[in-house]
């Protein structure tokens, strides 16, 4: 699924494709701040890496909840930006 050029961020609707479910469910998480994004003007683009491991996690069997797992990511990512200013 990682492929070498892959671009970091993928758009709303290729969230949406390899999640499957509708663009607007993705749009409404992400207006929600329940699901990462990086917004540029009403243009929203989710971080590769989040969705690849919410898929993974749910095929090596675990049950996730994209809310729970987004907030679980922000904290994640929020350790590491603090140990690197440490």
């Amino acid at each position: 699924m990682n492929e070498p050029t892959a671009h970091p961020l993928m758009t709303i609707h290729a969230a949406a494709l390899a999640l499957g479910c509708s663009d607007m469910t993705i749009r409404r998480k992400v207006e929600a701040r329940a699901f990462p994004a990086v917004k540029i003007g009403s243009k929203a683009l989710v971080p590769r890496a989040f969705v690849e491991r919410l898929i993974a996690d749910a095929l090596a069997g675990r049950t996730v909840v994209a809310e729970e797992y987004a907030a679980a990511w922000a904290a994640e990512a929020t350790a590491m930006r603090e140990e690197r200013h440490a």
